[in-house]
């Protein structure tokens, strides 16, 4: 295990060592590491009031969108300026968005409860082209197909084309059936495949939908904590560290390399400790490879980017590219200005920062890696 492997003080050089296709550049040489602020291309401005967090944000080549509760609106990449605005019909709200944009289709799920999913029996899902905006598909779903649609619950996630959905087992079992795992193609609502939840999973909650990875807990007091990467028929359990009072929103999976953030890090004297550290597990075997800790602030929100781990860490203010085999940082770009609960997209060598907050001071603040 290789702890720390990142830092300043062991990286040896302050020259980048990411290749050329990570960024995508062709164009003179690499900045240096340190200190080395990544140039901003545009910021959002500033928002009233208290609109509410993003579902997620896309990036593409030349477009990026955002899906909120009420539309998805799309920006020049590069220059910020508006290209569409998307809302969903008859008043009707965003619960979901897909994580991502395969082949440049992001996919929402809106249905028409204002206050969660309430009584709704239907919900829909649309296909959006992120360039033009366009809708390249939309169906109805049944509900109860999916457990709770409500923008706040954990049990379904829309990423890689897919619907990942943990169902409970409650209710009358010959309707709803017994807990269970299923995923779903998003634009046709074909049942891909379906598995049981073994008892001793406990609370299931749907991480992210491709690969499918799901956080359980419990059953029992004191019961561990484990991510699960589940295909049709395998599953692979990564039992969190018992210091973790809780991990990051975020997973990122390079190759066989899972990395998540652990809170709660240990201090050498034992005491309690608010810091973070971001943790990666080979898939393949459920071992903890590496350990990797910032130390620009405790907030790391890590993204799998052409086969690298791109981690944003501080404020938002920071940027640091892993080598996801060994945790040892390969470039670091500082991110000027700050976003709470901050998250990263990137596409190119395009970096957007994301802030998830209620109340941002920017919404949005996009940057050139070079």
């Amino acid at each position: 295990m290789h702890e720390d492997a990142g830092t300043y003080e062991d990286a040896g050089t302050y020259e980048d060592r990411a290749p050329e296709s990570v960024w995508g550049g062709t164009k003179g040489p690499w900045w240096r590491r340190g200190p080395a602020s990544a140039p901003r291309l545009w910021k959002y401005p500033r928002e009233k009031g208290s609109p509410g967090a993003p579902l997620s944000t896309w990036a593409v080549a030349g477009t990026l969108a955002m899906a909120r509760s009420d539309r998805v609106e799309a920006y020049g990449l590069t220059t910020g300026d508006p290209l569409w605005t998307w809302q969903p019909p008859d008043g009707e709200v965003l619960a979901h968005a897909s994580a991502d944009a395969p082949d440049g289709v992001g996919v929402v799920l809106h249905h028409g409860h204002a206050d969660g999913d309430g009584g709704a029996e239907h919900v829909r899902l649309t296909g959006l082209d992120v360039g033009s905006g366009r809708v390249l598909w939309s169906r109805e779903q049944r509900a109860d197909a999916l457990g709770s649609v409500d923008g706040h619950a954990r049990e379904v996630a829309l990423g890689g084309g897919l619907i990942v959905t943990a169902r409970p087992g409650h209710g009358d079992e010959d309707r709803d059936g017994p807990p269970a795992l299923r995923t779903i193609d998003a634009r046709t609502g074909a049942l891909l495949w379906e598995r049981p939840v073994p008892e001793r999973w406990g609370h299931v909650s749907v991480v992210r939908a491709h690969p499918v990875v799901v956080s359980t807990v419990g059953p029992g007091e004191g019961a561990p904590r484990r991510l699960v990467v589940v295909g049709g028929e395998t599953e692979r359990e990564i039992e969190l560290p018992r210091w973790a009072r809780e991990f990051g929103g975020d997973v990122a999976v390079v190759g066989d390399m899972l990395a998540v953030e652990c809170l709660g890090t240990p201090t050498p004297y034992g005491e309690e400790d608010t810091g973070s550290t971001l943790n990666a597990y080979s898939v393949t075997t459920g071992v903890l490879r590496w350990s990797w800790s910032s130390t620009h602030g405790a907030t790391l929100s890590p993204l799998a980017h052409r086969g690298h781990l791109v981690v944003l860490n501080g404020y938002g203010d920071r940027a640091t590219v892993l080598d996801p085999a060994d945790g040892r940082v390969v470039a670091e770009r500082a991110l000027p200005g700050y976003s709470y609960r901050a998250r990263l997209a990137a596409a190119g060598d395009c970096l957007a920062v994301v802030c998830t907050a209620e109340r941002p001071t920017h919404r949005l603040r996009v940057f050139r890696w070079k």
